[in-house]
């Protein structure tokens, strides 16, 4: 199976190279070969992209009070946006594709205390090979979509062993936490502690400066976009002084979207400066990190990967610190318990599907006290359910530590 995958895989990377030159760089790290020089006391956390970078931030820079380490990504935006945060305070690369020998080489060359793996990553080899090796594995802000959840409990007669070597596992709601215990993780080796994205420091420094006549579309996908762009036309027919800023989850795709901007005969560039709206109707953003600081001045926002089955969502949570009134899709399983908590205090707009994007912007335009409510509901919502990175940094904190002296008794 692996010589037969392999070659796609290459493949697939210098394709993906020709939009984002970065998938190409330290490429022989999937291969798990690194220059970088590992050091001591080091613990391997694996955050898959950007969202992730983003979100596990808090915990890492707890966990580099006492420990170094070693930060693996799967994207160049991850990659990217962990040297932005980081400097060198910790090394960032690409993670070795989950082959025993890749996976062995790694492990080789940094010789981490414990492997951190966040949300989502379960890698069978991985896991497998941190448990063959006595490296406690610990999963941090988990999470177990129903989607996944039936993917792996219809293959449980291969998927159950490898969900039993997982040595923590911090999971983010009860629901979760059930799905896990159906996998055949014990219920002592599960603790329910919420997500970390509550405890991001998602606000930016500017003062809020709303502009009623801005709305946004953020973290857009393929497909999603021409869908904004008319809900947009149809809403500039009644509201002529309207705005749109297109932020795609991917900023090399700006020009694709300039392109259907342009075929549609709508004034527009790209850009990263919301100043530029004064001489355009709609701005697409090829720069990442700026979410925080739109979000600040938009009213309303769509979280784009909600209206594709396949994409399952983005953080809504970064909106709602904003005070942006958001609206999401239909699919929604990558954060379906956290938008369950926004939906159940009305603070939030759930389409059913995208002929609603329109009526749902419109509503919120014209309605100041229903968006305000949305605001202040959402708001209170994030301040509810804060703490889950302290709570995860000292379970991983009391594990690593009783682990190390294990093996130090052992030792003796």
């Amino acid at each position: 199976m692996f010589l037969i995958l392999l070659p796609f895989m290459v493949v697939r990377i210098f394709i993906k190279s020709f939009r984002d030159k970065d998938y190409i760089k330290g490429f022989l790290n999937r291969f798990g070969f690194y220059k970088v020089k590992p050091k001591d006391n080091l613990i391997w956390f694996h955050a898959v992209s950007l969202g992730e970078v983003i979100s596990s931030k808090a915990i890492i820079k707890k966990i580099l009070n006492d420990n170094n380490v070693v930060l693996t990504v799967s994207t160049p935006t991850g990659l990217r946006e962990a040297k932005k945060i980081y400097q060198d305070a910790l090394e960032v690369v690409y993670a070795p594709w989950d082959f025993d020998l890749f996976v062995r080489n790694f492990i080789r060359k940094f010789k981490p205390i414990a492997l951190i793996l966040f949300e989502t990553e379960i890698w069978p080899n991985t896991i497998h090979l941190a448990y063959k090796k006595n490296i406690p594995s610990i999963l941090s802000n988990a999470r177990l979509s129903k989607s996944s959840y039936k993917k792996y409990y219809s293959l449980r007669l291969f998927t159950k062993d490898i969900f039993k070597k997982i040595t923590l596992i911090l999971a983010q709601s009860k629901e979760h936490v059930i799905r896990f215990k159906k996998m055949g993780v014990l219920e002592k080796n599960i603790i329910q502690v919420g997500s970390v994205k509550f405890d991001s420091n998602l606000t930016s420094d500017k003062e809020t400066i709303k502009n009623d006549n801005i709305i946004m579309a953020s973290s857009t996908h393929r497909g999603e976009d021409e869908i904004i762009i008319d809900a947009f036309s149809k809403l500039k027919k009644d509201l002529p002084e309207l705005k749109l800023i297109i932020v795609p989850r991917h900023p090399e795709r700006a020009d694709s979207i300039l392109q259907i901007l342009n075929r549609k005969k709508i004034n527009s560039k790209i850009s990263p400066d919301v100043s530029d709206l004064k001489n355009v109707d709609v701005i697409v953003v090829n720069t990442t990190g700026l979410l925080n600081s739109l979000y600040k001045i938009a009213n309303i926002t769509f979280i784009g990967g909600s209206l594709m089955s396949k994409y399952g969502g983005h953080n809504i949570i970064e909106a709602a610190s904003n005070k942006c009134a958001f609206i999401v899709g239909p699919y929604m399983k990558n954060f379906e318990d956290v938008l369950n908590l926004f939906k159940d205090k009305n603070a939030c707009i759930q389409l059913l599907n995208s002929d609603d994007l329109v009526n749902s912007y419109r509503e919120l335009l014209n309605n100041n006290e229903l968006r305000i409510n949305m605001i202040d509901n959402a708001i209170r919502v994030v301040a509810e359910n804060k703490g889950s990175s302290e709570k995860q940094f000292n379970n991983i904190k009391r594990l690593i530590n009783y682990e190390t002296s294990n093996s130090n008794n052992k030792t003796i």
